[in-house]
């Protein structure tokens, strides 16, 4: 038997309300994206082999789904392509389900896409990663109630149109965020300025949900810009500014290139902005180019379709 696990990397556009005074903290929306993308196939071994990318990381996801399930530790997993880690793509979320999907499918293990992620860990701030695991497109999630580990409830999802283009830039030479140093720049965050988080409500509910109903390019890039900004303003005391330090080079000369959609994906440093055609992309990254030569480009499209799980 072998079993091949396909999952896509995700834009995370922004928490919709940090401070839970409603009962119900963080809440999300994000897209999945064509590439880069997660591949790993998986094959019966007497013991756990794993070759190919971030080969020590997926050791330790498989080693974890193994004792929560009870299981010894056997399996063969290739890593045949894998997100770039701590960039703001959402290597973590996806990689682990991933591995727990493959390893439940090759083991027999029958379980719900909740009871994999929360064997995994993954979900316990935002879920936005999880549902678009399962679901693809654009999505909108709830947030949890206050000590719920659950994951949180999916409010929205919708097809991202196929026919717009995305560019992705990852700067050269930045800190990254993860791990423990992200625990502890949540746990300095700031109330927001009051009436931000109906702000960003507003704003998804509004515009953006509106905007991808109706196919609106610039009324979504509006939208997006507008709610990067309100989120980034919620960071800003523990990122030293609206954005990542790494980034704002590349967001300041998209925008003054009249960029659309212009943000940063979760703690970034990865910055994004839209464009309706080909000539338009490759517009934005000649922008990219002169702000920072040495930055990664990937060209995407928005990525409508959930994990993709196959067994031969």
């Amino acid at each position: 038997m072998q079993v091949e696990v396909r999952s896509h990397a995700r834009l995370h556009f922004g928490f919709l309300d940090l401070s839970g005074q409603r009962g119900r903290e963080f809440g999300g929306f994000g897209l999945a994206i064509s590439r880069p993308r997660d591949v790993l196939r998986f094959e019966p071994a007497r013991r756990l082999q794993v070759e190919g990318e971030q080969a020590e990381r997926v050791e330790r996801l498989a080693a974890r789904f193994h004792e929560v399930f009870g299981l010894p530790s056997r399996g063969r997993v290739h890593v045949l392509e894998a997100i770039p880690e701590h960039v703001g793509l959402g290597s973590g979320t996806q990689l682990a389900l991933a591995v727990a999907a493959g390893l439940g499918r090759l083991h027999g293990i029958e379980q719900p896409p909740a009871g994999l992620c929360a064997a995994m860990g993954r979900a316990r701030r935002s879920g936005v990663g999880y549902h678009l695991f399962q679901n693809g497109g654009f999505v909108v999630e709830g947030g949890h109630r206050r000590r719920a580990d659950a994951a949180p409830p999916l409010l929205a999802r919708h097809d991202f149109p196929e026919d717009w283009h995305i560019v992705i830039a990852i700067p050269s030479a930045t800190e990254r965020v993860s791990g423990e140093a992200e625990e502890e720049a949540f746990r300095r965050l700031r109330p927001a300025p009051s009436g931000t988080a109906e702000q960003i409500a507003q704003v998804v509910l509004m515009q953006l949900l509106p905007a991808l109903v109706e196919r609106d390019l610039p009324a979504f890039g509006a939208g997006l810009a507008e709610a990067q900004e309100l989120v980034g303003s919620c960071f800003a005391a523990v990122q030293d500014g609206t954005f990542h330090p790494g980034a704002m080079r590349l967001i300041h000369a998209l925008k003054e290139s009249a960029g659309c959609g212009v943000g940063q994906s979760s703690w970034g440093p990865a910055v994004y902005a839209l464009a309706a055609d080909d000539r338009e992309q490759a517009r934005i990254e000649a922008v990219v180019r002169r702000a920072d030569p040495a930055a990664v480009l990937l060209a995407a499209r928005g990525w409508n379709r959930g994990a993709a799980i196959e067994s031969s």
